[in-house]
This record gives C-alpha cells, structure tokens and sequence, in this order.
C-alpha cells in the first residue's frame, strides 16, 4: 500500500522535511497519492508536519504503534520476519495460539491494546491504549521440554535490554521473569506451550510480553498500585515504542540463537547480570501457603536454588511464587 510506504519512507528520515515530489519520485507514486496517503496517516494519529513549499516531516514525538516504525529499527533474520501490527485484540498469546497451525515461525503480533490480556495464573494484564506494548512471537524451536523455561529468562533478558536501550536505565530481574526497577513491574511475560500428544514432542511456543511504557491517565488500578511501574516513571525522556518493540524483538533473537546453538552458559551470564537479590531473605508462595528461605544461586538450568531451614533446595518456574522482602502483596 502507498500508506505504509510512505510511513516507511518518513521513518527512515524521521524528524527530516522530505518534499512530496522526493516521495513520489522514491515510490513511483503520483504526488496526489502522496497527500492522500499523508491525510490518511494523519487521521490515524501520526503527527506529520506539513511544511509550506518543503514537504512533510515526521514529528519525532510520533507515537503511533506501526509495522514501519518497527522494521525499520528491526535486523532480525527469523523473528519478526514476518510482523503484524494491529489497534487492538482480545490477547495477542490467544490469538497467535488459535492461528498457531496457519503462522510461520517467528510471527510477530503486536498490538497497541488488549481487550483479554491475560498474565500467569490466569490473572487479567492491564492493556489500554496508548500507553504500552502488548506482543507475541511464535516459535517452534527444537528443545527438550525441559528447556522450555529458557525462552521466558531468554524474554526477561531481551526485555532488560530493550528497556536500558529505548528507556536509558538498568533494570533488575526478579526470578523467573518479573523485570524490575525499584521494586516496581515494569511488564510481564507469559510463555505458553503446545506438545503433540502423539509424541510427547514440542509443537510450538508462544512467548508474549506486555510492557508497560507509560501509566495511564486514570492510573494503575488500586490493586496494582504498590507494585506497577512504567517506563517513563524512571526515564530521562519519553519513551518511543516503536524503537522499545524493535529492540525487544532484536535481544530476543540474539537470545533465541543462544537457546537453539544449546549455548545456555552464555544466556545465563546475561541472565545472573540482572538478578541482584541472592543472598536476601525471600518468601516463597506455594500452594496458597508461606515461607522464609534465603535466595543463593541460579543453576544452569535456570532454576533457583534456595536454602531453608538448613536444607538446599531447587525452585522451579510456574509451581511457586516468591516475594522481596520490600513486596508486600
């Protein structure tokens, strides 16, 4: 479409005042089709300036989620080769789950909002419009059932990432996947598998993440509050989702290859940098039930492991919870 083309040609330059005779020259578009593309742009919420006898110009303020601002920050080879970009959905790890058996590997679903978005244990994820990230990639790796964990520290790790690079600080990983700054969540990641029943075997994975850029207007609701962070909280400058997606999409390829290469010594370098609450008390949720233990180490199968009461112990993601001491619910 000559719309999307043009928004490509526009982030490319963005912030630059390209003439509409440059833009339909570079397309091989007539001018007319220019225009009717930037007055379709600027309906949808792109801040376009129009510049008397110079052009147009991408304001760099531009927020508008798109699947041109994304590739073009994008240098991946297999994720997000293939990107869909969409106002809203009911949640993008349902919706690439139903279509698993049609989508090619690496599918990337991205969404400004969602109307179902939904977190571990079934809890509902807060997804207005506007002021956060919600996206999926489907995979289908070659890995023991047993590793499936690595795609979530491969998430947390990417997310980390994309955080110090679009947002401009480091945050913290508290185990498995909850990315910190401050004690505050600032997303959350939700992996899903499907296993042939046949085989036993892997089929597919789903690895979604919401993450939050900015709170909204009315706030995070109560039961959030004391826990919830966005990005903007904490940094020096607005946050450009666009270049958060992208980022996200690139660390998550470079950990991806790590997982396929069974390169997971490296990935869990990466992984331990972030986690700063060894050697702290926690307490562990587990079976509606509480109890002290002291944090020690992550193994190299990224599990934690614990000690309480005298006795070591392993932790295992998705059978328990665990609590810093500064959290309170």
């Amino acid at each position: 479409m000559v719309r999307d083309d043009v928004l490509a040609a526009l982030e490319q330059r963005r912030g630059e005042v390209i003439s509409g005779g440059a833009l339909a020259k570079q397309l091989g578009v007539s001018r007319t089709a220019v225009w009717k593309a930037i007055t379709s742009l600027k309906a949808d919420g792109h801040v376009i300036e129009s510049v008397p006898g110079e052009g147009y110009r991408l304001s760099p303020q531009n927020d508008v989620l798109s699947a041109a601002g994304i590739r073009v920050r994008l240098h991946t080879a297999e994720i997000a080769s293939s990107l869909e970009v969409v106002e809203q959905i009911e949640s993008t790890n349902t919706v690439l789950k139903r279509r698993a058996a049609e989508l090619p590997n690496g599918y990337a679903l991205v969404a400004d909002s969602q109307t179902g978005g939904r977190g571990r244990r079934g809890r509902s994820f807060l997804s207005p419009s506007g002021t956060g990230v919600y996206l999926s990639i489907l995979l289908r790796p070659e890995l023991p059932l047993a590793q499936v964990n690595t795609l979530t520290i491969g998430a947390a790790v990417a997310a980390c990432r994309a955080f110090e690079e679009a947002a401009g600080f480091r945050p913290s990983i508290k185990w498995v996947n909850d990315v910190l700054k401050d004690g505050k969540k600032l997303c959350g990641i939700l992996t899903e598998a499907s296993i042939e029943a046949e085989t036993g075997a892997l089929s597919y994975v789903v690895v979604g993440i919401g993450m939050n850029v900015r709170t909204p207007e009315s706030g995070f609701p109560e039961e959030l509050r004391a826990i919830a962070g966005s990005l903007e909280d904490f940094s020096a400058h607005p946050v450009d989702r666009n270049h958060l997606t992208a980022a996200f999409l690139n660390h998550m390829e470079e950990c991806y290859r790590l997982i396929c290469a069974n390169d997971l010594s490296a990935l869990l370098a990466q992984y331990r940098s972030y986690i700063d609450f060894l050697g702290q008390p926690i307490r562990i949720l587990e079976n509606g039930s509480a109890r002290e233990a002291t944090a020690l180490e992550i193994d190299d199968c990224g599990h934690l492991i614990v000690e309480s009461n005298g006795t070591r112990e392993t932790l295992f993601a998705g059978e328990i919870s665990i609590r810093l001491p500064e959290q309170t619910i």
